[in-house]
């Protein structure tokens, strides 16, 4: 099978999986930042941008998505009881 191919298949079933989980009206970069969390423990904007894949990203960006996903209620935020500087993202199920 052609990679391009493959790698065309592999968008539209994350398209899917993403439109019956109803993230389908996020943006890439939210969607992403969502999914990131969904399946980091202990996630938070400092290891969101140290991540390779958000290296594309300004600080600004992910923190923007961030607000987004705050503020429509998607995550949380908690202080983390480590550092208390530190804000610990989590998925509201």
């Amino acid at each position: 099978m052609n990679v391009l191919t493959k790698l065309f298949e592999l968008r539209e079933s994350l398209d899917t999986y993403e439109r019956e989980m109803g993230f389908d009206q996020l943006s890439e970069v939210e969607k992403s930042v969502l999914e990131f969390v969904m399946q980091k423990k202990d996630a938070t904007i400092t290891v969101i941008t140290k991540n390779r894949y958000f290296t594309k990203y300004s600080l600004s960006t992910i923190k923007r998505a961030v607000g987004v996903l705050l503020t429509n209620e998607i995550i949380s935020a908690n202080q983390s009881q480590s550092d208390k500087r530190a804000m610990i993202l989590t998925y509201n199920k």
